[in-house]
């Protein structure tokens, strides 16, 4: 009997309608689910996916990154650096999750104290500007700093 692309078991989540079940998308999903709390920009996927065996243009990967992103499965913000870099939504998505992201080794972390009403503002935000006819809307609450582990393995003289 012949396997549904979304039962492949390197695919951690059912794609959406129009997005095409290939390798460099298991593989990239595969990747991203294996490190969820990681942001990662285009050329590190790349190289990480070679690092697997799977070969996948640069252009390629830049696409589908904004394909899964565009669809709603993965979050694309812009680090401090001003290099885009992207995550892996969790399935319990709220419209402004707020998160901590490392400037050092890009994980990020859910900010859960006092991020309820922040939720409810970016829910009412999210819905004026829908009813105002705009669509694809995406809400990015970030705060960026030096992590606790890499802030204790920091040398003096880092400038900070």
């Amino acid at each position: 009997m012949p396997r549904s692309p979304h039962s492949d078991p390197s695919a951690p989540r059912a794609l959406p309608p129009g997005l095409r079940s290939t390798r460099a998308t298991r593989a990239l999903l595969a990747l991203m689910s294996s490190q969820p709390s990681v942001a990662v920009s285009g050329a590190e996927v790349e190289s990480a996916l070679a690092r697997r065996g799977v070969v996948v243009n640069r252009v390629t990967v830049y696409r589908l990154l904004d394909r899964l992103a565009s669809a709603g499965l993965m979050r694309r913000h812009i680090d401090a650096q001003r290099v885009a870099r992207y995550t892996l939504v969790g399935h319990k998505s709220e419209p402004a999750a707020p998160h901590f992201e490392c400037n050092d080794c890009h994980r990020q972390f859910p900010v859960t104290e006092g991020a309820a009403p922040l939720q409810a503002a970016a829910r009412q935000m999210l819905k004026a500007l829908a009813s105002a006819g705009h669509d694809r809307l995406a809400l990015d609450v970030a705060v960026r700093g030096r992590c606790a582990v890499c802030a204790q393995t920091a040398h003096p003289g880092d400038g900070e």
